[in-house]
């Protein structure tokens, strides 16, 4: 209920929150099929959907390395 209150509150904001949804369902089909990489963006997602979505929607090749780097450094976060 406090989700379709919000949503009446702000109806403009329901066309950005559908497009939204569908680009994440978009990254989640790009995930590569390699084992290695497709650990590293299970990770991705579990550690954080809002960077994980704007990193899968980079250049493969680009996209990798981002993702590579965003993971070390919420590792040394952690640590």
């Amino acid at each position: 209920m406090g989700s379709l209150g919000a949503i009446a509150r702000h109806p403009d904001d329901v066309y950005p929150l559908l497009k939204l949804k569908m680009a994440a369902r978009h990254a989640e089909k790009q995930i590569p099929e390699e084992p290695h990489w497709a650990f590293c963006y299970t990770m991705l997602l579990k550690v954080s959907r809002s960077f994980a979505l704007v990193i899968q929607q980079l250049d493969p090749q680009l996209r990798n390395a981002v993702c590579i780097f965003y993971l070390v450094l919420r590792a040394l976060d952690t640590v």
